[in-house]
C-alpha cells in the first residue's frame, strides 16, 4: 500500500521547520529512516542540503502517532525544508520510508504544504511603503498696489462777506448786485465732482499702463505647456490586483502566490490565473497555486492539478511536460480525503497508485 506523505507548516509557522506526516504506514514507529529523491535527475537529498546520485537516509529514532492513530509525525528542520522549498517548480519528490534494518519499506510522494518558510526568512522584513515629496505651489504674481494720496476733502467756498460801507460813502445796494455771486457758488459745488472724475481717470490710466507693460509676461511661451506638464503632479497609479498577470513578472513566486491566495478568488477565477501563468511560462506560480488550493480542500482545483499529471488527461506544456502517475495518484488521494465518495477520483487513484 502506498503511503501518503505531507510536509506541513507548524502553528504558528517557524522558518525552516515543518511537520512530516506519514499516513498508511503499516510498520513500527521506531528506528525508521527515509530518503527523498527528485524526479528531474533522480538525485537524492543529502545531509547539508545538497543533492547527489547516492541514496542518503535521514534517521528518525521515533515517530509520534497522531491522536486518532491515523498517521505518524516527526519534526524536521531546515536540512529537509529548505531544499524542497528552493527546488524547481516542476520538481516532484519521491519519499521512501523504511525500517533501519531494511525489513519493511514503502513509498509515496512528498510535497511542501502551504505556509512553510525558508530558514533564511526568519527576522526578515519587507518594506511596502512609499512616499513622495510634493513641490510647493508656484507663486502667482500679484497686481502692484497703487499708492494713491488721499485727496483732501474739498470744502465749499463760502461767499465773501463784503463789509458794509458807511451810508455816507456807498450808495444803497440794488438787487442787481447779487447776480455775480451766484456763478461763484455754482462753481464751488462742481469742484468735488471734477476732482473725483480726475481721480478715476488717473486710476484707469495706471491700470491700463500696468496691463500693457505686463501682457507679454502674462502670455505663456511655447515652452510653458511642456514645463507645466512635466511639473504637474501625475495621478497616482492604481496598483494591479494581487492575481493580475502583470504582477507575475514583477513579484517573486512566493510573494505573488501569497497575495493571490489572500485575495481568495473563486475556483474558476483561479483556474484562469493558472492558465495565464502556464501561458506566460511562470511554472512555479502555477504549481504553487495548484498545490495551495488543493491542500486547502478545493476539490475542483485538486482535480485539475491531478489531470495535469494523469496520463489519461495529460496535455504537454512548458510547465507540465510529462505525465507522472504517482503525482496524479497523490492528488486524487487528496480529493478522496475531502470527498470520499468521489467515484472518478477513486477510480483514477486505484489505477494510478504505485
Amino acid at each position: 500500500m502506498t503511503i501518503r506523505v505531507d510536509l506541513l507548516a507548524l502553528q504558528p509557522s517557524i522558518p525552516g521547520q515543518a511537520r512530516l506526516v506519514v499516513k498508511k504506514w503499516q510498520g513500527a514507529e521506531e528506528q525508521l529512516e527515509f530518503s527523498i529523491q527528485r524526479n528531474q535527475d533522480h538525485y537524492f537529498l543529502q545531509d547539508g542540503r545538497q543533492w547527489s546520485n547516492n541514496a542518503f537516509w535521514f534517521k528518525v529514532a521515533r515517530f509520534t502517532p497522531s491522536s486518532d492513530g491515523d498517521s505518524l509525525e516527526a519534526l524536521v528542520g531546515a536540512e529537509v525544508v529548505d531544499p524542497l522549498l528552493e527546488g524547481s517548480s516542476s520538481s516532484n519528490y519521491r519519499f521512501e520510508l523504511r525500517s533501519q534494518d531494511g525489513s519493511q519499506s514503502d513509498q509515496g510522494v512528498i510535497r511542501p504544504g502551504s505556509g512553510l518558510l525558508l530558514s533564511s526568512s526568519e527576522g526578515a522584513t519587507r518594506s511596502t511603503g512609499a512616499s513622495a515629496e510634493l513641490s510647493p505651489p508656484l507663486d502667482i504674481p500679484r497686481l502692484p498696489e497703487l499708492e494713491l494720496a488721499q485727496a483732501a476733502e474739498p470744502t465749499v467756498a463760502e461767499p465773501a462777506v463784503v463789509p458794509a460801507a458807511p451810508a455816507s460813502v456807498e450808495p444803497p445796494q440794488v438787487p442787481a448786485s447779487a447776480a455775480p455771486e451766484q456763478p461763484q457758488q455754482q462753481k464751488s459745488r462742481l469742484l468735488p465732482v471734477i476732482l473725483l472724475l480726475a481721480l478715476l481717470i488717473l486710476l484707469g490710466a495706471a491700470a491700463g499702463a500696468w496691463l500693457w507693460f505686463n501682457k507679454d509676461s502674462a502670455q505663456p511661451s511655447a515652452s510653458t505647456p511642456a514645463a507645466s506638464e512635466s511639473n504637474a503632479v501625475q495621478p497616482e497609479a492604481v496598483p494591479a490586483a494581487p492575481c493580475a498577470v502583470e504582477n507575475m513578472g514583477s513579484l517573486s513566486e512566493l510573494a505573488f502566490v501569497q497575495g493571490c491566495v489572500k485575495q481568495a478568488p473563486s475556483s474558476a477565477e483561479l483556474l484562469e490565473v493558472i492558465a495565464s501563468a502556464k501561458a506566460g511560462k511562470y511554472c512555479g506560480i502555477a504549481q504553487r497555486l495548484y498545490a495551495n488550493r488543493s491542500q486547502a480542500g478545493d476539490v475542483e482545483i485538486a482535480r485539475a492539478y491531478a489531470r495535469e499529471y494523469d496520463p489519461k488527461y495529460h496535455q504537454a506544456s512548458e510547465c507540465f511536460a510529462e505525465p507522472d502517475a504517482a503525482t496524479a495518484a497523490y492528488w486524487y488521494e487528496t480529493i478522496l480525503g475531502y470527498t470520499p465518495d468521489d467515484a472518478e477520483a477513486k477510480q483514477r487513484f486505484e489505477e494510478l497508485k504505485p
